[in-house]
């Protein structure tokens, strides 16, 4: 399941670079992953718990849509 999780951080890193996502969410994301990742090798989380948050948290990535860039001088 570790590998399923640092799968689904490659992927996350991935859209990021690629500009599938909004990039401010993703790096958030990807490093949650992460911190998922080392909890689990860790002991520290059930790897089964920990996959499910994974995949909870990039399933919100994928239905927030990319927020547009904020010009300069913009006040909302």
């Amino acid at each position: 399941m570790l590998d399923l999780i640092k799968a689904l951080r490659a992927d996350v890193e991935e859209a990021c670079e690629a500009e599938r996502c909004d990039w401010h969410l993703g790096r958030g994301v990807y490093g949650y992953l992460g911190a998922l990742a080392r909890l689990v090798q860790d002991g520290d989380r059930d790897p089964a718990v920990a996959l499910n948050e994974a995949r909870s948290a990039v399933g919100f990535l994928a239905a927030v849509p990319r927020l547009p860039v904020v010009r300069q001088g913009s006040h909302a």
